[in-house]
């Protein structure tokens, strides 16, 4: 990525750098045609045709990534989001792949990338989740998203740290899993309209208010629409003027079922390790379970153990403090949420919210200065890369 940001706010991209100085391979299409068009007229037309293959292969397997324009010193549009994940696949088609998994209520693509070398024969590559959250008005979640997806891209053979994670893992990142809400959170600077949190469901008519029922409120809260702890006598989550309401029953939302059919797929079950939801705010390195306080699973140390090594390294970085547990225990019950499903009913192991900054003693700063993106982005990067390294580590030293 080539933004230009203030310089005393955020640092260049370790892997924009690098190309700019000069390091890391510079093998391209265009070079080796040239190479081979110099050659054709010495050697025989079998020789040549063979010389091609192996150049192209090389070139494949050599090339370090690019990625295409995206300011991430401004908050971005859905088109723009559109575009670069798209760009980005067809940009780098030896390690990247686009995956759409599924449509929105309003017909909007769900998107996301993989990105990975492919695997080498009968290897099984583990896979690991991030995405930007689903609720609409956590912009900074989606943006952190981009900046993990450039970080890797661009770090392709240039950076030997990522070229191995590439080479060991298969990477998914899905910076919007609710665009028809996006969308309508910019369409107006009112806070009742920047702060819309939901999907953009049809109208349900049993809505309540303080004074008033039967009113007819729209949307549903993604992240309380899977099927863990659901009962329609949560309240509020069962009132649809609730911007936590959780649908009138478990993935009633063509979003949340779109991301449970694709984790439940051939593709990844089995074989994803870890999953990290990005959300906004409060520094909050969530754990589950969710829909009941004090209640966690067997292995609820081990992810803890990992969540700490990942917020003391994130502290050490810049001292940003985040707090470790349940959103239950800290905050209070939430049921119908994504990654405790994804724990409950799948064999990945280490599954976690993030909350990024601001803390919580700024009250509903979901929208934080566009200028801090980049910034949480390289401390939040730090910490899930140590949040994976014990994997990753076993991964990248065993070959």
């Amino acid at each position: 990525m080539k933004a230009v940001i203030k310089r005393q706010e955020a640092e260049r991209w370790e892997g924009a750098v690098a190309k700019r100085e000069g390091s890391g391979p510079t093998c391209s299409f265009a070079a080796a045609v040239a190479v081979l068009g110099r050659l054709c007229c010495r050697m025989p037309r079998n020789v040549v045709v063979q010389l091609g293959a192996v150049l192209v292969v090389l070139v494949i397997t050599t090339s370090s990534g690019r990625t295409p324009f995206f300011d991430l010193t401004v908050y971005n549009d859905w088109p723009q989001f559109e575009d670069y994940v798209r760009n980005v696949a067809v940009d780098n088609p030896a390690f990247v792949q686009l995956r759409q998994i599924g449509k929105s209520r309003e017909g909007r693509p769900l998107l996301g990338l993989k990105i990975g070398t492919p695997p080498k024969p009968g290897e099984q590559k583990v896979a690991v989740w991030l995405d930007g959250g689903n609720h609409a008005r956590e912009w900074p979640a989606f943006h952190v998203a981009v900046y993990f997806i450039d970080k890797l891209v661009n770090g392709f053979m240039v950076d030997q740290k990522i070229t191995n994670y590439l080479k060991k893992l298969d990477i998914y990142i899905f910076p919007v899993l609710n665009p028809d809400g996006f969308v309508f959170s910019r369409t107006s600077s009112r806070a009742m309209i920047r702060h819309w949190r939901k999907n953009k469901a049809p109208e349900n008519c049993t809505g309540r208010t303080f004074y008033l029922s039967d009113v007819c409120c729209d949307g549903v809260d993604l992240n309380r629409n899977y099927d863990i702890g659901f009962s329609q006598n949560n309240y509020p989550f069962n009132n649809p003027c609730s911007d936590e309401y959780q649908g009138p029953r478990p993935f009633s939302e063509p979003e949340s079922r779109a991301v449970r059919d694709f984790v439940m797929s051939k593709e990844i079950y089995g074989r994803l390790y870890a999953m990290v939801s990005m959300h906004t705010h409060g520094q909050l390195w969530i754990l589950p379970y969710n829909h009941h306080k004090r209640t966690y699973p067997e292995d609820y140390k081990d992810l803890e153990k990992l969540a700490k090594k990942a917020a003391d390294t994130v502290y050490a970085y810049r001292e940003t403090q985040y707090r470790i547990g349940t959103a239950a225990d800290m905050l209070g019950t939430a049921t119908g949420g994504a990654t405790d499903w994804v724990k409950k009913n799948t064999p990945t192991k280490y599954v976690y919210v993030l909350e990024l900054p601001p803390d919580m003693k700024t009250w509903f700063a979901f929208q934080i200065k566009p200028h801090w993106l980049i910034p949480i982005g390289k401390e939040t990067w730090i910490g899930i890369e140590k949040q994976k390294g014990a994997k990753l580590a076993n991964l990248t030293t065993s070959s």
